[in-house]
């Protein structure tokens, strides 16, 4: 009779507790249906802490803290530029913020500097760079006021032949993702 008693609750639990994080995950499912395979967003199974797993590009972050609700997502697939290959993933929330992260897999390895002043030109876009350091990763930095009303830009290189930026309305943002 025990044995049966332990059973009952052990399933009850076993239930209860996929009731709960199916309705947990409702929002993550709904950002999830009309991305590609291989990039996701998944949620903490307590709390609101979300982050992307990208396993075309090779990269995960988590979205920062403070985000109300992850409100859309988009995956842009690879295109092809002169020098460079470039896929993103734009990120907007229900607040208004919003960041994009590009990745950018060079021909050949560039300097970051030069090719940040390379993207720059290429999309017509104006700012004045400064280096900054978060953490060990050398970041190069600006803030463009004229065509992406006063987004902040980095520009940081993980890999020989790879250079990501991210863009956002925030620096703090970020400086959080990196």
């Amino acid at each position: 009779m025990v044995k049966k008693i332990i059973l009952f609750f052990f399933v009850l639990g076993v239930a209860g507790g996929g009731v709960f994080y199916w309705q947990n995950q409702k929002d993550v499912r709904e950002l999830n249906k009309n991305l590609p395979k291989g990039v996701r967003v998944v949620k903490s199974l307590l709390g609101q802490e979300y982050k992307v797993v990208n396993k075309i590009d090779g990269y995960e972050f988590k979205i920062p803290e403070g985000w109300k609700d992850v409100d859309k997502i988009k995956y842009i697939p690879e295109s092809s530029e002169e020098n460079y290959q470039i896929t993103s993933i734009n990120i907007d929330d229900s607040d208004g913020k919003s960041i994009a992260i590009d990745r950018f897999k060079l021909k050949e390895d560039l300097d970051l500097e030069l090719l940040a002043k390379k993207i720059f030109t290429d999309f017509e876009l104006v700012g004045e760079f400064s280096k900054d350091n978060i953490g060990s990763i050398e970041t190069l930095k600006t803030q463009e006021n004229i065509h992406l009303m006063g987004d902040y830009v980095y520009f940081f290189k993980e890999n020989p032949g790879v250079i990501y930026t991210i863009t956002g309305n925030s620096e703090e943002s970020i400086q959080y993702i990196i």
